[in-house]
């Protein structure tokens, strides 16, 4: 289901800027600007009901401008302001919350929640098969 979150993300991330890759984790070798980096930052899950998990995801966004260096922080707000306007929910109904932006070194980090419920399928037969035995005797 983790997965189905990072492709809303990345839906969102297309949405707000088309020309941008979006990357997942890590950055390779040949990163390119404009660009986001998604980072899972904290995973916490907790049992509940019936076979359920609930579970809080929470993200750092960090989008890289491209251009010129003088003009980094300029984008970096604008986008800023691009992002609040989305990301209130992602493909798959993720709801999105806890947002919260900064700047640090040029580089906008947009920090987000997301929370979701898992069900674990349970992978054992709940019952046993039962034996009847019909050969009932008369007197």
């Amino acid at each position: 289901m983790i997965n189905d979150v990072y492709k809303g993300i990345s839906a969102e991330c297309k949405i707000v800027n088309p020309t941008a890759k979006v990357y997942r984790d890590n950055t390779p070798q040949n990163f390119t600007t404009p660009a986001f980096l998604v980072e899972q930052i904290e995973f916490s899950p907790a049992r509940s009901i019936n076979g359920k998990q609930r579970i809080s995801v929470q993200f750092d966004l960090k989008y890289f401008p491209d251009g010129e260096a003088k003009d980094y922080l300029n984008k970096c707000r604008l986008m800023q302001e691009e992002l609040s306007r989305h990301f209130h929910v992602l493909e798959g109904s993720f709801y999105v919350k806890d947002r919260s932006f900064k700047v640090t070194d040029d580089v906008l980090h947009f920090q987000f929640t997301v929370d979701y419920i898992e069900v674990l399928s349970a992978s054992e037969t709940p019952m046993q098969e039962l034996e009847t035995n019909t050969n009932m005797k008369e007197d």
